[in-house]
Formats: structure tokens, sequence, C-alpha cells
């Protein structure tokens, strides 16, 4: 199998070729797209060259490995038997294939000559063996069926299993369309290194894991509250403090209105007379009662005031800091208990806090009424709540919860490999059964194979040539679409009379003489000695001379002899024709398993592009060609699939492009282009909503203006309908050349802007979802104000 062309030189346009190594190696199915010139001939015919008759070897070097993609080597300008596997249909298989000049007579496929006595001979126990392998191929067959279908009963019971105990799970155990049989199958023929038996115990542990609800997190918060170390001993001295100051005999007498007092002195200080009493206020009294609350009376007054509004501080948070403990119904069953256990030992140590600080609160108020006063208040250590387990309890459940879909799955994934391992033995047992059952029946049938190529060979030597007349008229009715020319094997046994309606076919058209050349050629190609190898297939430009019809004719035959069949190993088609291109590209989508090189149903497939840019070499200019990966992003592969999302793509784009740069220049190229693009972008977007209207674009647009005015438009339907249909019947569809047509340039912006407004009002999904599929912002394309489709 070929894998890439590491060099190329002295080939056409590949001169000094290299491999680029972004470039994805070959795989079994190459599609390559390239425009004329940009060196399809020259590659085709440079891989044509590479035999050791032709010599071209030496002037490539190609990778290559074997068929499972192991033993890697590079020619290195020498021969590889590889070589003489390459089969390339192109021009030069045609002109030295085949001689159409003059006759009609096509060269047979297969010399013939004289059948011997010995040959009869031989054909005549071949038919006895034959007739014997055919006769004990049924019982064969029956036994291998039999022994597959009770394998594949065990797969299915297995799959069964599986998902019954672990649909809970999901994914790919939710159920048997997803582990399937065929699945099973695949993990029996897989690594079994990591299969075990589970005890009882972890067995159903991990199925308790499987079956738990999933759960949602609880917000992380603090159950703890702790007071100062030093709060005890500062309430204490505070508690226990006598200011030094000169007691008023008044107050002496009472002073519970040592408050009253002092609240008074601020409001007296510039007064003579009492307000409250009408007493005379002397200097000497105004002093006595300013010594009597000094400064450290004050500075005792503010400790208390700070511990006080400290401790009130810390029961307000112990009064929420535990709630009611209802957090704990939404945790996983385990983290409950220990939630609910965790909050009670909390509450019982909140009650005590409580207790703590009320009393102690009490004592300082008592103290703050009168500083001077000793409160015989003993103030024990400080209580506190310990609510880490709370926390522990929350953040476990956080984790869990975090993890519970990897938790599931690995405990799902264990009882999978557990139940798979209990029936290793009994599956293992079936599969030798039924590998020998149909180890038996595939000799048979080789054996049978081998004889009837032998008797077909040997019959063959003075039959009809390969591929017979019969073969050959099928065929190229089947890729032409009509059955008009017939296929006579001549007297000589060497040539085709080919007739047309009885007559001879004199003057093959170019596409007739392609599609029997073909047709001679995949024969040729399906009968190659394979021992040393399936051959390589490359094709070039097959449908160059053909219409459409018959295109696809061809198409369809290469695909099915490349493709539906198993005798070629690599297939390589090269051409500049974007329809094949695009149907290929289509049909390998559709190909069994994945795309690409990980396709693992033997369908791995790359798709590239040739192109030939000019580069400087040795200063001259010179078309210097490169094969890359195709599509460059998926957007591509999307344009080629409909025209419409191209057209669509293709104006947006434009219209954004506008909006970045207006000048003339910008807007006189879009005029040229756009007005063609789009009207036929509305013309298929009217024949979508409207069928019944094809072919009728003005009476379309019409009947569309009541849709505006349905769907909601806050512009003027019949406006906005009447510059569509004036803009695109005047520039579009326009055969003349001439330069002094009166176009307005600036109309192009507002008219795109206008069509994309059309399709959004009339079809708001519609338009959204093409902007989506195609990555672009729907509000970027529309009119910014209705107004804007109005007539000038």
């Amino acid at each position: 199998m070929l894998r890439r062309i590491e060099s190329l030189s002295s080939a056409g346009i590949f001169e000094d070729f290299r491999w680029d190594a972004t470039t994805p190696d070959f795989e079994r199915v190459n599609l390559i797209y390239g425009t004329n010139g940009a060196g399809k001939t020259s590659l085709s015919r440079a891989l044509d060259g590479l035999t050791l008759e032709r010599g071209g070897f030496a002037n490539a070097s190609i990778r290559m490995c074997s068929p499972d993609g192991t033993s890697e080597r590079t020619s290195n300008k020498q021969h590889d038997a590889e070589f003489e596997r390459l089969f390339v249909f192109s021009d030069a298989y045609v002109e030295r294939s085949h001689n159409f000049d003059g006759d009609t007579e096509l060269a047979a496929v297969l010399t013939l000559g004289d059948q011997t006595v010995e040959d009869e001979k031989r054909i005549a126990e071949l038919r006895t063996l034959i007739k014997d392998a055919e006769d004990s191929l049924p019982t064969a067959s029956a036994n291998a069926q039999a022994a597959e279908r009770a394998l594949e009963t065990a797969y299915i019971s297995i799959a069964r299993g599986v998902v019954s105990a672990l649909s809970r799970a999901g994914k790919s155990y939710a159920s048997n369309s997803n582990y399937s049989s065929r699945m099973v199958k695949t993990r029996f023929a897989g690594d079994r290194s990591a299969w075990v038996l589970l005890p009882d115990s972890d067995r159903e542990a991990a199925l308790a894991t499987v079956n738990s609800d999933e759960r949602q997190r609880i917000a992380p918060r603090t159950f703890s509250l702790r007071a100062r170390d030093d709060l005890p001993t500062e309430a204490e001295a505070a508690l226990t403090a006598s200011p030094v100051s000169e007691v008023l005999d008044t107050l002496r007498a009472h002073p519970h209105a040592a408050s009253w007092v002092e609240a008074g002195q601020g409001i007296h200080t510039e007064l003579d007379q009492c307000i409250f009493c009408g007493s005379e206020l002397t200097d000497e009294r105004k002093a006595a009662i300013e010594r009597h609350f000094s400064d450290e009376v004050t500075v005792l007054q503010r400790k208390l005031d700070g511990l006080i509004e400290e401790v009130e501080g810390m029961q307000r948070s112990l009064s929420g800091l535990l709630g009611d403990g209802s957090l704990a119904s939404g945790m996983f069953d385990d983290l409950r208990i220990a939630f609910e256990r965790a909050h009670a030992e909390a509450l019982n140590e909140a009650s005590v806090m409580s207790t703590w600080l009320d009393g102690l609160r009490r004592a300082l108020e008592q103290k703050r009424k009168n500083v001077v006063a000793v409160v015989e208040y003993v103030v024990s250590g400080a209580p506190s709540v310990d609510g880490a387990a709370l926390e522990k309890s929350i953040a476990d459940h956080n984790g869990r919860v975090d993890r519970h879909a990897t938790l599931v799955q690995e405990a799902a994934k264990k009882v999978e490999l557990h139940l798979l391992k209990s029936a290793e033995s009994e599956v293992d047992n079936l599969v030798a059964s039924a590998e020998s059952a149909v180890k038996a029946k595939s000799e048979i049938e080789a054996k049978t194979q081998g004889y009837r190529a032998e008797v077909a060979a040997l019959e063959n030597v003075e039959g009809d040539p390969l591929p017979s007349a019969e073969v050959m008229a099928k065929e190229l009715t089947r890729i032409l679409g009509r059955n008009e020319l017939s296929f006579e094997l001549l007297a000589d046994g060497k040539h085709y009379r080919v007739t047309r309606h009885g007559e001879p076919a004199r003057g093959l058209s170019t596409g007739e003489r392609t599609a029997i050349t073909l047709i001679h050629f995949l024969e040729a190609v399906k009968r190659a000695d394979a021992q040393g190898g399936k051959p390589v297939v490359v094709i070039d430009d097959p449908v160059s001379s053909l219409d459409s019809g018959s295109s696809m004719g061809i198409s369809t035959y290469i695909w099915s002899e490349a493709l539906s069949k198993a005798h070629i190993e690599q297939i390589f088609l090269l051409t500049h024709n974007f329809e094949l291109f695009r149907q290929w590209d289509i049909q390998i989508d559709g190909l069994k398993g994945d795309r690409g090189p990980r396709n693992k149903h033997g369908f791995r497939s790359n798709t590239y592009e040739l192109i030939a840019p000019y580069r400087d070499v040795r200063g001259t200019l010179k078309r210097s060609p490169k094969i890359i990966a195709w599509p460059p992003n998926e957007v591509a592969r999307k344009k080629i699939r409909s025209a419409y999302h191209h057209a669509f793509l293709t104006v947006a784009r434009a219209h954004v492009a506008l909006r970045e740069d207006s000048s003339m220049e910008k807007k006189l190229d879009a005029l040229l282009l756009y007005p063609n693009v789009l009207r036929r972008m509305l013309e298929t977007f009217i024949a979508f909503k409207k069928p019944a209207s094809v072919r009728d674009f003005t009476g379309a647009m019409r009947s569309m203006t009541d849709s505006l005015a349905a769907e909601g438009y806050g512009g003027d339907p019949d406006a906005l309908r009447l510059h569509l249909t004036r803009f695109t019947h005047a520039n579009s569809h326009s055969e003349s050349p001439e330069s002094d047509v009166a176009i307005d340039p600036n109309e192009i912006d507002a008219a795109i802007a206008a069509v994309f407004t059309f399709m959004y009002v009339i079809d708001e999904k519609h338009f959204e979802g093409l902007c989506e599929v195609l990555g672009l912002e729907a509000g970027e394309l529309l009119l910014t104000t209705p107004a804007a489709t109005q007539e000038p």
C-alpha cells in the first residue's frame, strides 16, 4: 500500500516535489481534486511509470507499508515489487492499450490458444471434486450457522444481563441499543487482563453506587463560633475595676443616679443654673461633678461599652449559626446520619454558650450603670461551638456530588467486568466451536473456488475474451444509460466488432471510448494475479469527456468495483470534475464506520486537493504542485454539499465585508457579482416556501407580501418586495457587458440586507438555522430599521 510520495522529480510539473509533513498519509480510499493544470496528469503518469519496465522509479521515493499498516519502507528511487501491483487508468493507458483508429475493434484482454487433451482430463477431475465439495457444503454450512447462532445468543444474553444490572448508570449501559451483543463481542476480542470476579460485598456496594440517586451541592458555610481567648479575663477585670474619683455625697447616697448626672454634665457646662431643678450651679459645684467623673471612669465606660457590643454580636451570630438542621435532607444517607449527630452535639454546645453570653452581658450592663461600684460576678472560661464535623459532612457530600457521575461509571465498569468474567469460560468454548465449524466450511468453499478458477482458466483458453462480449455490453449500458452499442467476438478470437443499432459503430465518441477502456481496465484489475498482493488502482479523470448522466454511471461503476468488492487493496481517484468529487466525498461519508484513517471496517480514507501555486525556482516563476489535506475546515465541506448554503455564505460574507470597507471599489465588485447570486438564492428560498410558484419569480414575490405582513414586518411589505424585485430584475441575468448602464453601486449593501431581512421575516427559524450552521451572526445581516427597505 502506498503511504506517501516522499519526493518526485522529472515528472511534468513535478520537478522537485517534496511531501508536506502536515499532509496526512494515503489510506485505502484516496480522493484527490485538482483543477486543470494542477498536475493530475503528471502525477498519474509518474505513478504509471514506476514499474521496472518503464523505469520511472528512479525519479521517485515512495513510502509504502503492508495492508495492515505495518512494515513501512521507502523505495529511495529504487525499484520495489509493490510497483508491479500498480494499475493506472489515464490517457496514457488508453493510448498504449487500445487502438480505435480506422476499425471499430478493441484488443482482446486474453490471448487464446489450443486446449489440449490433458486439459480436458483435468477439467473432468475438477468437476468431480467440485461436486463432492458442493455435496458436503450444506452440512458444513448448517454446522457453522448453528455454532455462530449459539455464540450470538450467548453475546445477547450477556448484553441483556449487563443492561439489566447497570441501566441506571446511563451512557453505554442505558439500553441494549447502546450495549449490544456486538459490544460484548468486541469486549471478548480485546484485552481481558482487567476482568476480575468481585466478592459479593464489593459487587453489592458497586451496584448500590450505580443505583444511587444524584444529589445537589450544598453551599459551604461555617458552623463554629469561639470567643476571644482573653475575653473572660478582660470582662472580669472590667467588672472588678474601681476607678479613682471623688465621690459626690449625693451620688454616694443615690448611686443609681450616676448615669443621669453624667449625661447632664455635658448639657450644663456653660450654664450657671440647672435646667431641671433651677438650683444655682457654682464653679465649685461643677468642679466637684467633673472630679466625680474622672478620665478613669470614661475609659472604663468605653471598655464596658465595647465588651457589651462584642457579647451582643456573638449572641447574634450564635442565634443563626446552626439553623434547624434541614440541610441534612438533601445529603447522601450515610452523610446525613453523621450530620444529624454532629448537629445535635453542636446545639448542646450552642445552648451552653448562649447561657454564658447572656450572664456575662447582664453583668457588664449592671457595671456600666455605675462604673464605680464593683459587680460581684464570676467569669468562667468561655465555652465555644465546634462545627468542624458539620462542615466536613457538607464537604464530603459536595465532593461526592461532584464525582457522582464518575463514581457511578467506575462502579458500573467493575460490575460489567465481573459479569464478563463470569461468562468467559462459556464464551471461549462457544468461540472455539464456531471458529472450527466456520473454518471447515471456509476450507470447502476455498477448495471449490480454486477448482472452479482452474476450470475457468482451462476453458477460457479457447473461450470468449475477458471481459466477454456480454459483460462488455452490459457494463457499457449501465454506464452510458443506453444500449445502442453491441459487441461481437471476431473469428480470430482476438478482437471485438462494435456495432450501433446493427451497423458498424464507426467514429465512437471520446466518452464511449473512455467507458469501454475503463471496463476493460477494471476487468483486467479484477483478474490480476493477487499472489504478490491485491492491486493498487489509480484512476485519473474518468469522466472528463462524458455528460452528467454518463459521469454518474462511470462514478457508480468505479465505486462498485473498488469499494463494494474486495479485490482492490487501494484506490486513488483523481479528478477535476467538481460534481464527481462532491459525489464521492458524500459517498465516503456514508461508508460504514468513522470517516478517515480511524475507520475500522476496511474503508480508511483521506481527501486531498492538488494545487500548483507559482514559486520562484532559480529566478523563474514556475508552478509548484502541492498535495494538501481537504477540506481545510468543515465550512468548506458544507459549501460543496449545497449550492444554496454556498450562496448564502458567500453573500453574507460580502455583506459583512462591505460593512468593514464600503469603498466604491468594493461596492462595484459586489454589484458585478451578487445580483445574480442574490436572485438565485431568493428563487431557491421561495421555491422552498412556495413550491407552486416555481418559474414565476415576480408572482411568487407578490404572494409573499401578505406573508410579510402576517409575520409582523414593521416596514412596508410592498416597498420591500418592490425593492427586491426591481433590483434583481434590473441587475441580474444580464448578458450585456456594457459599462454605461446606470446602476447605483450604493444600492448593493442595502439590497443584500433587504434580501436577508425578507428571508428572516418569512421564516425566522430557517434563516437563523442557516446562520448557525455556517457560523454567522444573524443580527449582522439584517436591515437596521424596517424603513430602510422602502423605495427611495
